[in-house]
C-alpha cells in the first residue's frame, strides 16, 4: 500500500516564475491497485511520479509506503522498493552492456555491490531466460548482444521487466521490512515474526528428521526435503511487503502505435501476473481506460477526476473528456482524445 497525504511542491517560489506543480494531493493506493494516471500538459503527472520515486522532495506532506514515512527517504534507499520506466527507451537500460548484465545488475536491485565483484550465477541465468521468454520478443536468444542493437519496443520491454524483478529478499530481510513497514508497535512486529517463524522452523526439523530415518531412496529423500523447505519458506514469506511499487511514465509515448500496444499488453501481463501496485502515465484516453482498476484525471497540480471499479470499466472516451472539459481548462493532444 502507498499513501499521499497533503503533498505540495512548488518550483521557484518567490520569484516571478513561481510554479505549483502539485498541490495538496492526497492518494491512497491498495495493494494491487493499477492507477492510471491523465492529463494536460503540466497537469502534475510526472512531478508526481518524481516525488513518489524520490527523484523530488515535496516542499509539503507525506509518502507512506506500507504505512511506513519514506518522505524523507533519498531515491536510491527507495530503489528495492520502487521500479520506474520512462519515456524514453534509454534511459532504463545500459546500452554498452549486454542484455544478461543489465538483467544482472537489475536484480541485485538495493543490494551491497562491487564494481568488480559482481556476475551472473547459472540459476540466475536459467531464471532470466524463463523471464525473458514471457516477453515473446525472442530475447531469450540474445543474452549476449548489447542492448544497444534492440530496438526501442524490445529495450522497453526490458526495462519493464528489470523494473520489475528482484531477487527474493532472505528471511532477515523479511523480518527487517515487516518491522519497518509495520503500523503499530515496532516490538510487537518482531514478536509476531519470530514466533511465526520458530514455529515453521521447528515444524521444518522436525519433518526433516523424519524424512531423513525414513526407507526412502536417496532421490525421494531429496525431494521431500525439498518440499518441507518450499513449505517452511511458503510461511516466512507471508510477511514479505517488498514487492516492488511500479512507476511507468509515459513508457509508450516514444514508440510506433504497434510496438506501444505490444508493450502495454506485456505490461499488463507482469503487473496481473505479479499483483504489483501500479501507476501509470499515459497521453492517451484509450488506454487510461483500457487499463487498470482505477483512473484519476490531474490538472494544475491537483486530482481532478478519480474513478474506480465498474464505473471505470464503462467509460468512454467521450464521456472521459466531457469530465476533462468540466474539471479543467488545461488542453489535451489530438493523441490523447483520438486514442492514437
Amino acid at each position: 500500500m502507498i499513501e499521499l497525504k497533503g503533498i505540495r511542491k512548488v518550483f521557484n517560489p518567490g520569484t516571478s516564475s513561481e510554479t505549483v506543480a502539485i498541490n495538496n494531493v492526497n492518494l491512497k493506493l491498495e495493494s494491487g491497485d493499477f492507477i492510471t494516471v491523465i492529463g494536460g500538459n503540466g497537469a502534475g503527472k510526472s512531478t508526481l511520479l518524481n516525488i513518489v520515486s524520490g527523484s523530488y522532495e515535496a516542499d509539503e506532506g507525506l509518502i507512506l509506503l506500507n504505512n511506513n514515512d519514506v518522505s524523507r527517504l533519498p531515491e536510491f534507499k527507495r530503489a528495492p522498493y520502487f521500479g520506474r520506466v520512462f519515456q524514453d527507451p534509454m534511459m532504463g537500460t545500459a546500452g554498452d552492456m549486454t542484455v544478461l548484465e543489465n538483467l544482472s545488475l537489475a536484480f541485485r536491485r538495493g543490494m551491497r555491490r562491487s564494481l568488480f565483484r559482481w556476475s551472473c550465477h547459472t540459476q540466475d541465468k536459467e531464471f532470466f531466460i524463463e523471464q525473458l521468454k514471457t516477453l515473446g520478443l525472442g530475447l531469450e536468444n540474445r543474452l549476449n548482444e548489447k542492448v544497444g542493437l534492440l530496438s526501442g519496443g524490445q529495450r522497453q520491454a526490458l526495462t519493464l521487466l528489470m523494473a520489475t524483478i528482484r531477487r527474493e529478499p532472505s528471511h532477515h530481510m523479511i523480518r527487517r521490512d515487516y518491522v519497518r513497514f509495520y503500523d503499530g508497535d515496532k516490538k510487537l512486529a518482531k514478536d509476531e515474526f519470530d514466533k511465526a517463524f520458530k514455529e515453521a522452523k521447528e515444524e521444518f526439523k522436525k519433518r526433516k528428521a523424519e524424512i531423513k530415518s525414513s526407507n526412502a531412496s536417496k532421490e525421494e529423500k531429496k525431494a521431500q526435503l525439498k518440499e518441507a523447505f518450499e513449505k517452511f519458506d511458503k510461511k516466512v514469506r507471508v510477511f514479505d511487503l517488498t514487492k516492488p511499487v511500479l512507476l511507468l511514465d509515459e513508457h509508450t509515448a516514444a514508440l510506433d502505435p504497434k510496438t506501444a500496444a505490444k508493450v502495454l499488453e506485456i505490461t499488463d501481463e507482469i503487473v496481473k501476473k505479479n499483483s504489483l501496485t501500479t501507476i501509470m502515465i499515459t497521453h492517451n484516453m484509450k488506454d487510461a481506460i483500457k487499463y487498470g482498476n482505477r483512473l484519476i484525471m490531474m490538472s494544475k497540480g491537483n486530482i481532478v477526476v478519480d474513478i474506480n471499479g465498474e464505473e471505470k470499466k464503462k467509460l468512454t472516451i467521450e464521456q472521459l473528456l466531457e469530465m476533462f472539459n468540466q474539471a479543467s481548462n488545461d488542453m489535451l493532444s489530438d493523441s490523447a482524445i483520438l486514442g492514437d
